[in-house]
């Protein structure tokens, strides 16, 4: 066998490798979870996920501001994800899982993004909205719109703000 056609064959296997990983990580752990108790959409493991990328983005502070995931940005993303059309709500899904295993290759650790500490998890979550990539920045983006929705229409985040707000009244 020549040197070149080794490289090609080896190179070919590697390629079909990562592809056949990949696709059973996306189809066969990813894509047909289990609804977990209580969510209309979200499994057990993206609650994890949405939670941990909620108090990333939305962490709260000493002045009264809570944290995301003490104002139902995560319920906010379940009822979302049940009102859009079913491939645009498993997209985003999808989304939460790379967010989460792509944790793992971006650095030594080894570990997911949801069990990293609250100053890892912004970084990733900087990467992300900052990526050069522009699917992976617009697709962050979208769920960044979503989860921001939850936040600012929260009752306990208008009331930390000292924003006297309520839906529909007219005065």
């Amino acid at each position: 066998m020549k040197r070149r056609t080794f490289l090609l064959a080896g190179g070919a296997s590697a390629l079909g490798l990562f592809a056949g990983g990949a696709g059973w990580r996306i189809g066969g752990v990813w894509w047909n979870q289990s609804v977990g108790d209580g969510w209309q959409i979200l499994s057990d493991r993206e609650v994890e996920i949405a939670t941990a990328i909620a108090e990333a983005m939305f962490p709260g502070d000493a002045l009264g501001m809570p944290s995301g995931a003490d104002v139902g940005v995560v319920e906010t993303l379940d009822e979302y994800l049940v009102a859009i059309p079913t491939t645009k709500a498993n997209m985003l899904r999808l989304l939460l899982h790379a967010i989460d295993e792509m944790a793992v290759g971006s650095d030594l650790s080894m570990r997911r993004f949801h069990n990293r500490p609250h100053d890892e998890r912004v970084e990733i979550l900087n990467a992300w909205d900052d990526s050069g990539l522009t699917v992976r920045r617009e697709a962050f983006e979208a769920l960044k719109l979503v989860m921001s929705m939850g936040y600012c229409e929260s009752a306990k985040v208008l009331d930390a703000a000292g924003i006297d707000y309520e839906c529909g009244s007219v005065e």
